[in-house]
């Protein structure tokens, strides 16, 4: 036998071999096998293997270890491993596939030095059922956990897509809308996951995944929480050993991993701010001391100086972010979300804010009717829809439980306070969409939690498609301090409802969003000699002008605040019923405390009225986004005053 027909005869004894341990290891189902097997009739396995990833039967991964007999290391548990993404301190991640449910998946084999700590297991174990509960479109989400012979693993949502440290080194910096865009959708996952007393602890570049449609999520969480702590305290004295954790690690984790908060995470996501803009870290240094002791001793590096692009509001913010003492920055990732969504709002070249959240499923039921029928279906509006005198009321309720559907429609069939009133109910977000496409509702009446999205969620998506026509908005919900309710502010005229609440209220509430007061609330509103209202100005004398004019038009009862920053101190002692305040002063500024006011629950349908001579479209753009209730220029004439007092239903 010549040399090259043993070369043939062995390489068909590998084909035999690559066919056997393929059946040995269980990836493929029968009838699967059985077209392996006719691949490449007559070739060896050097021409069989390629074939078999080629019609997708195997990965190249999976390829390798086959024919290195090492196809026991592609099953963990229930699921069969497809590809190796990468290797950290913390463990390997794969890209696996459930077996039975078809569902890919990342799974993390954890590192065997952390496997071997049963304080470290147990605390994990625990971690990973909180985090198991979170549903929110900015985390990755954790689907499953269990113990194999490769150690504990934990398996989560799989982001086809990148890391955000991957982006800047592939194609650099990036543009400013862009980096905002990204570190705003982080900042409402951060923030939702310290609503539920969870820290990340490792926040940074690399933590970050963005898939094809742009949406950002976090990942690594419950890792970081108990995970972290422990690595650092074994890594410091090693020279490299948690050095991508160092750049981006608040100062305050260097000398106590133990004990920290929230605020960790808001130092983190700026020193990830930053990296997006500049391509680097911080505080770059050539050691692992360098870098820790340039973290709390030196100055914060402005983002202007190294980009002149940078708005001076979003620079002021990341200094914040990054303040060296946690009483210094930022007090909430809640606060965060708002600062971002007003910058961003600004920004000229920003995506509309639909780009930023998930997709929508299309597939819409049948919109479903009551009373007096919504009108035939029509072609998406392009102008406001508007209520004659004795017109009709157009009313869409998002609500996927029948249950508080009917009462949401008991209140409001009350004749006596909303007059010729349709109403039409819908189960989800996507029918909610397509009902306001073509009904052109004047209000949209909304669950928080929907099958498909969040309430806020479809708040955007709305404004996103209506921004120049846009139906008053109502959230419903019990959550007091909702990190998404935030995102609400930015909707137009958008107001959030708790329960439990009255019909009366719920009234009055659609009326404040709908833009006109309803009969009920005409009969019934704030008697003006008894309501409560705040002058925001740095100027007295535009102060004693305004507190003139309301007097004549019949309010006796003033409180005076010379900035935003001293208006919320004095809205923590004492309730108001009306806030006019003026645009630019210092500490903060009409825009800010505005937003505030949209954020706090307790707040939230305070009407307020922004006098002010700023003329940049941009910036009065931006305000009425946060949802001021009107601006006046400074003459605050009293014929315009009255009619918009009418309108907030003061008698």
């Amino acid at each position: 036998m010549s040399a090259l027909d043993q070369a043939h005869l062995n390489d068909l004894q590998t084909r035999r071999d690559l066919l056997d341990r393929l059946k040995e290891s269980k990836l493929l189902a029968t009838e699967e096998l059985e077209r392996a097997d006719t691949l490449a009739p007559g070739g060896g396995a050097k021409v069989l293997g390629p074939a078999l990833v080629e019609a997708g039967l195997l990965t190249d991964y999976q390829l390798e270890l086959i024919l290195a007999g090492k196809h026991e290391r592609l099953r963990i548990g229930n699921y069969d491993i497809l590809d190796k993404l990468g290797t950290g301190g913390t463990g390997t991640v794969y890209r696996a596939r459930h077996r039975k449910m078809k569902r890919v998946v990342a799974l993390k084999v954890l590192a065997r030095n952390l496997c071997k700590d049963k304080s470290f297991v147990q605390r994990f174990q625990r971690e990973i059922e909180t985090i198991a509960q979170l549903s929110h479109p900015n985390i990755v989400m954790a689907y499953d956990a269990d113990e194999a012979k490769v150690g504990h693993y934990l398996v989560m949502e799989f982001v086809a897509g990148q890391d955000l440290a991957s982006v800047v080194q592939k194609h650099g910096p990036m543009g400013v809308a862009e980096a905002v865009g990204c570190i705003l959708q982080a900042a409402r996952g951060l923030a939702y996951v310290h609503a539920r007393k969870i820290i990340h602890r490792d926040m940074k570049p690399a933590n970050l995944l963005r898939d094809a449609e742009g949406i950002v999520k976090v990942t690594d969480l419950g890792l970081a929480r108990y995970g972290r702590g422990a690595l650092v305290s074994n890594s410091l004295t090693q020279a490299g050993g948690v050095l991508g954790t160092v750049d981006y690690m608040p100062p305050e984790q260097a000398v106590d991993s133990t004990n920290l908060d929230h605020r960790s995470d808001i130092s983190s996501l700026g020193a990830t701010l930053y990296y997006l803009l500049i391509g680097g870290p911080p505080y770059p240094g050539q050691t692992m001391v360098e870098t820790i002791l340039k973290h709390r001793e030196a100055p914060i590096p402005s983002l202007i100086d190294a980009r002149p692009d940078v708005p001076p509001a979003l620079d002021e913010l990341y200094r914040r972010m990054m303040a060296k003492m946690v009483e210094q920055r930022v007090q909430s990732m809640s606060d965060v979300v708002c600062g971002l969504e007003m910058i961003y709002s600004t920004l000229a070249d920003a995506p509309a804010m639909s780009l930023l959240l998930p997709g929508f499923v299309e597939d819409v039921k049948p919109v479903r009717t009551h009373s007096d029928t919504l009108a035939a279906p029509v072609s998406f509006a392009t102008e406001t829809p508007s209520l004659e005198p004795g017109g009709m009321l157009k009313v869409l309720l998002v609500e996927p439980s029948s249950t508080q559907t009917k009462i949401i429609r008991r209140h409001l069939e009350d004749q006596d306070a909303i007059p010729d009133l349709a109403i039409a109910a819908v189960y989800n977000g996507a029918d909610a969409i397509k009902a306001i496409r073509a009904e052109c509702p004047h209000a949209v009446v909304s669950a928080m939690h929907l099958p498909d999205m969040t309430g806020v969620q479809l708040a955007q998506r709305i404004r996103a498609e209506r921004a120049s026509s846009l139906p008053g908005f109502v959230l419903i919900s019990s959550e007091e301090e909702s990190p998404e309710a935030c995102s609400l502010t930015r909707c137009g005229q958008a107001i959030l409802l708790q329960k439990p609440f009255t019909g009366d209220k719920l009234i009055e509430v659609l009326g404040l969003v709908w833009g006109k007061p309803t009969r009920a609330a005409q009969q019934t509103g704030k008697p003006r000699a008894a309501a409560r209202v705040l002058l925001v100005d740095d100027s007295a004398a535009a102060r004693t002008h305004i507190r003139t004019v309301l007097t004549g038009l019949g309010f006796v009862q003033f409180a005076e605040s010379t900035d935003g920053a001293e208006a919320v101190a004095a809205l923590a002692r004492e309730s108001f019923d009306l806030i006019v305040t003026d645009y630019n002063m210092p500490f903060m500024d009409g825009s800010g405390l505005i937003g505030y006011l949209r954020h706090n629950p307790a707040t939230a349908s305070i009407p307020v009225i922004m006098v002010t001579t700023e003329q940049d479209p941009a910036k009065l753009n931006a305000v009425e986004k946060l949802g001021v209730s009107a601006i006046c220029d400074k003459t605050f004439a009293p014929a315009v005053v009255s009619e918009l007092l009418e309108q907030m239903a003061f008698r």
